[in-house]
């Protein structure tokens, strides 16, 4: 899977996805779309607000034909899955229900189990490389230094 790298998505100043209006999906459907945004706020919560669905979107129509039917064979499964329970799609039930939903596919052996391992595995890389995961993790944005503070042999660098 392409690793994807650190873009910002959110316009400055905007504090959560509806702010940035619009956006259209290139790749997935409206439904597909708010299948991945509610998939990732259940995985990773923050994930609608750091726009993973739009970075997803973007990087998708370069990605393998393999990794695209994939990623699109497993948003049908939970979907599939929700339609079966409630008779709707994944985006359109309860948090509760969807939880369920996931809890369940994350227990190795059960037939969601590999859509989930794969949505979270695309969810991941996209909240991670995103400036709200970045964050997190303790970035500033600066890229290069020319001294680093509190290194302890300093002395001895050139």
């Amino acid at each position: 899977m392409l690793r994807i790298a650190a873009l910002c998505l959110l316009p400055k100043g905007s504090a959560r996805p509806e702010a940035a209006t619009g956006w259209e999906p290139q790749f997935f459907s409206v439904a597909q779309n708010e299948t991945v945004i509610a998939l990732g706020e259940r995985i990773i919560p923050g994930s609608a607000e750091a726009l993973c669905n739009r970075l997803i979107d973007l990087v998708m129509p370069i990605e393998s034909d393999k990794n695209k039917r994939e990623f699109l064979e497993s948003l049908t499964a939970f979907d599939r899955e929700a339609q079966s329970r409630q008779g709707q799609s994944f985006g359109k039930l309860s948090a509760a229900v969807q939880d369920e939903i996931l809890i369940h596919a994350s227990a190795p052996g059960v037939r969601l189990h590999h859509d989930f391992q794969l949505v979270k595995e695309w969810m991941a890389d996209a909240y991670w490389s995103s400036q709200k995961g970045l964050a997190e993790l303790g970035s500033t944005g600066r890229m290069a230094w020319t001294e680093f503070p509190g290194c302890p042999s300093a002395q001895t660098h050139n």
